[in-house]
């Protein structure tokens, strides 16, 4: 009645896996991290923000608007060729010369940093599609294996049930099984739970609808690090994005401290007034005739309390500008070394289970498995070997795994591909 129950369960558990539908044979990695790129809001967010940086530069070199002025005088201004009766105005203000080209200067670093943060953001998107991905091979793994050891138990219960309706063996060894059986199914129904949660952050990543279906993550190919760690840290100190943020903030703060500088020096505004005068009032040959003239005004800077903190500001900012870009390059730098020597373990791990541990598992369970059908030994033994074995397989795959990650945090680290 109990091996009954478990064949239920079992069905139960395969109706369920079917919920897990593939909608091709295998991921591509390559092809859905360039949908993600395409797709993902969050980047197309941080682009929008690049392009209205780029169009400041062109805002801030330009003088500002000229400005027109119209006057009327409510009572007339008799002069000698005749009365006023109106003034048209109009003036250009002209910042010392350099001061707009500084500005735009100013503001092209900070649209550089606005390029940077969208390329980070572009590799951190990168960095969490890999990982899920890896998430995802190592749990398909994990239910490959589970299930092929499901499979085994389920044969051995059969015959085991056979053997027991026929007092060959005991029924404490046909319940040890199912109980064995009844763990994995366990097991195998918190991996596909696992494998649902991680498809929906794939296809949040992926800007798909959340229920979509995925396919399955076949074997990968571990990449290796050809390059010593001095190597890496002169790469990363090059292209890792938050440090040219922080470089080009500390250009901008720069030129932002010599702007300071510029305060000190008038501007200038020129103008040009027209008068109408109206004629017919006097005998005067220019009877009528309208005036005008020009103007040329200059700002005093004379508030140097006001100034002197402007640049003490500016100069301060340019201070903080550069800490915090050592303090980055230290923490990047960190990071780096931390993940580099990561990676040697994991490497190390995984030819350690290669070469040795899941040869010696095997070796061992199927040495186990033939004394226990040569009734040399007993069906605890074999079911502890089984377990081994199970164990070593999903440490193995998930070693590979850890490893892939680590390998993209370390990209992520310099910054992009090396």
């Amino acid at each position: 009645m109990k091996f009954k129950k478990i064949l239920f369960i079992i069905a139960l558990l395969v109706t369920l896996g079917f919920s897990i539908c593939y909608a091709q044979d295998f991921i591509n990695l390559d092809v859905i991290i360039k949908e993600a790129l395409k797709n993902n809001p969050k980047i197309k967010a941080y682009e929008a923000v690049w392009a209205a940086e780029g169009e400041k530069t062109k805002q801030v070199t330009t003088l500002p608007d000229p400005i027109f002025t119209y006057g009327f005088f409510g009572k007339n201004i008799e002069t000698r060729v005749g009365p006023q009766k109106e003034k048209f105005s109009i003036s250009q203000k002209i910042p010392f010369p350099g001061k707009l080209s500084l500005k735009g200067k100013v503001q092209q670093k900070q649209a550089e940093q606005s390029r940077q943060i969208y390329e980070a953001e572009k590799q951190e998107l990168i960095k969490d599609v890999r990982i899920v991905f890896y998430d995802l091979y190592w749990v398909d793994r994990a239910i490959e294996i589970t299930e092929e050891e499901k499979n085994i138990l389920i044969n051995s219960a059969k015959i085991l049930q056979r053997k027991y309706e026929t007092n060959l063996k005991p029924q404490s060894e046909v319940l040890k099984v199912e109980v064995e059986i009844t763990n994995l199914i366990d097991k195998l129904l918190l991996l596909k739970q696992r494998r649902r949660a991680l498809t929906a952050k794939m296809n949040s990543l992926l800007n798909r609808p959340i229920n979509s279906s995925l396919a399955k993550i076949k074997e990968i190919k571990l990449q290796e690090v050809d390059l010593d760690s001095k190597a890496l840290k002169q790469i990363t100190f090059a292209n890792r994005q938050e440090i040219n943020v922080l470089r080009y903030g500390v250009d901008k703060a720069k030129f932002g401290k010599v702007l300071a500088m510029f305060d000190f020096l008038p501007d200038f505004t020129l103008g040009f007034n027209y008068i109408n005068v109206e004629g017919g009032h006097t005998t005067q040959a220019n009877d009528g005739e309208d005036a005008w003239g020009a103007t040329f005004s200059v700002n005093l800077p004379i508030w140097r309390t006001k100034l002197n903190a402007g640049f003490k500001e500016k100069k301060a900012k340019l201070t903080a500008a550069v800490e915090n870009l050592k303090n980055k390059q230290n923490e990047v730098e960190y990071e780096l070394n931390d993940l580099y020597f990561k990676l040697v373990t994991y490497s190390d791990i995984v030819s350690l289970y290669e070469t040795a541990f899941i040869p010696q598992t095997n070796q061992a369970y199927e040495s186990t498995r033939t004394a226990y059908e040569s009734g040399r030994t007993d069906f605890i033994n074999w079911l502890d070997s089984e377990r081994m074995l199970l164990k070593v397989r999903l440490a193995y795959y998930k070693a590979r795994a850890d490893y892939a990650k680590t390998f993209a945090l370390l990209e992520r680290a310099v910054g992009g591909n090396f």
